[in-house]
């Protein structure tokens, strides 16, 4: 990398969160120092008001949410809790407390990402295919799959258009969503999505990462794959009735074996949640109620056996399937002096 590129790159790491409107958030600390003392009520507001405030970065966002539903908790007030935890969770799934919380605020912990789960409500930006128009990209758009509670209020593009300089432009979601307008042939873009304060939820790609929209080559400019000498080319082996089952089975193989494994990690997380449940002295469980531990306890066993038969399915599938592949080999017979010779050749 080039000494003025390599400048370039930690000038955008490092002024990067003031370009882009993200303003130190004084009220964050102070929040800190209030739940460090146990004072909750006032941690309480201080967290408020951190969240009021516009331009929060993604990771200030989310330390903003967990603060609030462990404060809301600590404050017996678990509707609450719970409430703050399924937006902290949608962002950011795979996150876990950074702390060892009593049962009043794990409980309510669980409850949110066992819903998230359930409700495949994990928020993400995709992007839309891009239809070029002559030998120019027009247009970048970015969708959101799932939004359930409503979060996201617009997408701030980054865009570099053949090699520009990079510029932003803000566009509100509509219908789940959002785009602008562009001209190139090689279009480097990223995007966030921002709430109603203007807060990161989350991105699709980065500054050091972005994402790459070009124009196809024209059809002319590709070379031709067989020449006029050579007659056209047939593919037997996949017009083979013998293949055609094994694609068959092997698509029955692999949407069972997908479908399987999300019920093993279901059943699996249903059974941690159980075993993870904090317990008193005498060794009894205090983190779930019995019902909660029954009903989870019944998700885990449910889950299990579909998980067992479905990956049985997969199996049985791809054995079938393979099977099926070896079959369809193409095989070509001809008549020699010697007599008649089979000749073919493995899958």
């Amino acid at each position: 990398m080039t000494a003025p590129r390599l400048l370039a790159v930690l000038t955008a790491l490092l002024l990067g969160p003031l370009a882009w409107g993200e303003a130190p958030n004084a009220d964050l600390p102070r929040a800190r120092r209030l739940l460090e003392s146990l004072r909750y009520a006032e941690a309480s507001r201080a967290l408020e008001a951190a969240r009021a405030q516009p331009g929060n970065g993604r990771d200030t966002l989310l330390e903003i949410l967990e603060l609030q539903g462990v404060v809301a908790a600590m404050l017996q007030q678990p509707t609450k809790a719970r409430t703050e935890f399924q937006t902290l969770l949608v962002l950011a799934p795979d996150r876990q407390l950074k702390g060892d919380y009593a049962p009043r605020v794990v409980t309510p912990f669980f409850e949110a990402k066992a819903w998230v789960t359930d409700q495949q409500a994990a928020l993400r930006l995709e992007a839309v295919p891009t239809v070029p128009q002559d030998t120019t990209l027009e247009r970048i758009a970015v969708r959101t799959p799932a939004d359930l509670l409503k979060l996201g209020r617009a997408v701030r593009f980054h865009l570099s258009e053949d090699g520009a300089p990079w510029r932003q432009q803000e566009s509100p979601l509509s219908g789940g969503q959002a785009a602008v307008a562009v001209k190139g042939r090689r279009v480097q873009w990223w995007a966030e999505l921002l709430d109603g304060r203007q807060a990161v939820l989350t991105t699709m790609g980065s500054a050091t990462a972005p994402q790459t929209a070009n124009v196809p080559l024209p059809q002319a400019l590709i070379p031709a794959l067989t020449s006029a000498s050579e007659g056209p080319a047939v593919d037997t082996a996949s017009s083979s009735p013998w293949r055609r089952a094994a694609y068959v089975c092997l698509g029955v193989a692999v949407g069972s074996g997908a479908v399987g494994g999300y019920f093993g990690l279901r059943s699996r997380s249903a059974r941690a949640d159980v075993e993870g449940a904090a317990v008193n002295e005498q060794g009894l469980t205090t983190g779930l109620t019995q019902k909660e531990a029954y009903a989870l306890d019944d998700r885990a066993r449910s889950s299990a056996r579909l998980a067992n038969i479905l990956l049985g399915v997969a199996g049985a599938a791809t054995l079938a399937g393979g099977t099926f592949w070896v079959l369809g080999a193409p095989v070509k017979v001809s008549a020699t002096p010697a007599g008649v010779v089979l000749q073919g050749e493995l899958p």
